[in-house]
C-alpha cells in the first residue's frame, strides 16, 4: 500500500497543479490538518472538494487552525478519521485532530490528555495500525520549532513508545518536514502542502518505508 501525506494546506491547493499526478498513484491520502486558513468551513470544502478529484480515498483530521466544526464538515463530506477508526486495504487508520494547547490561542487545542487517549482506545492491532494526528510526538525531527526547540507532546511519544503502531503521521510544525523513528514506528511531517510538501509511505508486509517530496 502507498499513501500519500499531506498537511498544513491553508486554503491554497496551487500545489495540486504540480502534485496532482503523484498523488493519484496513491492508495489514499491522508490529511493531518489545517486544511483551511482560518477556519473558514466553506474554504474546507472547496480544498476537499479539489482533493477529491484527484483521489477520492481521503482520511482527514482538522487542524488547531480548523476549529471544531469542521469534524461535522468533514463528516459530511466522508472523508473524517477524526475519533474514528477506519478499516482501509488490511490497516486501520485512526485519527485526532486539533492540536495541544499553543501560546496562540486558536480555534482548536486540546489537552494532551484527551488527544492520547482518543487515540489510545482505538489502537486494536498496533502493527496494522496508522495514526493521522495533528501535533508531532516530542523529541523528533518532526516538533522542532525554528529555534530547535522540541515542542511536540510527550503524551503522544509515550503512547508511541508504549502502543508500537506501524506509523504515525503528524504536521503542524512548518519547519519540521521530516522523517524519523521511535523503535519501530515510522514518524513523518511532510510539512506545509501549500509550500510544496508531500510524504509518501509505503507499506509492504514487513517494511515501511517514508519520504518526503517537493513538488
Amino acid at each position: 500500500m502507498k499513501l500519500a501525506v499531506i498537511s498544513d494546506i491553508h486554503g491554497n491547493i496551487e500545489k495540486l497543479y504540480t502534485g496532482g499526478k503523484k498523488l493519484k498513484e496513491c492508495d489514499a491520502i491522508t490529511i493531518c490538518g489545517d486544511i483551511s486558513k482560518h477556519g473558514d468551513l466553506n474554504e474546507i470544502k472547496k480544498v476537499i472538494g479539489e482533493i477529491k478529484q484527484v483521489n477520492k480515498n481521503i482520511f482527514a483530521i482538522p487542524g488547531n487552525m480548523d476549529g471544531e466544526n469542521a469534524v461535522e464538515v468533514l463528516e459530511d463530506l466522508g472523508v473524517n478519521v477524526h475519533g474514528k477508526k477506519i478499516d482501509f486495504k488490511g490497516y486501520s487508520f485512526i485519527g485526532c485532530g486539533g492540536s495541544t494547547t499553543t501560546p496562540f490561542g486558536t480555534p482548536f487545542e486540546l489537552d494532551e490528555n484527551i488527544i492520547f487517549n482518543c487515540l489510545k482506545e482505538k489502537i486494536e492491532s498496533p502493527k496494522k495500525t496508522v495514526i493521522i494526528c495533528h501535533t508531532p510526538p516530542y523529541k523528533t525531527k518532526t516538533d522542532r520549532t525554528m529555534f530547535g526547540v522540541h515542542v511536540g507532546s510527550k503524551k503522544l511519544r509515550k503512547l508511541i513508545e508504549e502502543k508500537k503502531p506501524l506509523c504515525f503521521l503528524c504536521g503542524h510544525i512548518h519547519e519540521s518536514a521530516s522523517t524519523d523513528f521511535i523503535g519501530g514506528t515510522l514518524i513523518l511531517n511532510p510539512g506545509p502542502f501549500r509550500r510544496g510538501g508531500i510524504g509518501f509511505v509505503e507499506i509492504e508486509v514487513n517494511e515501511i518505508k517514508g519520504r518526503i517530496e517537493k513538488v
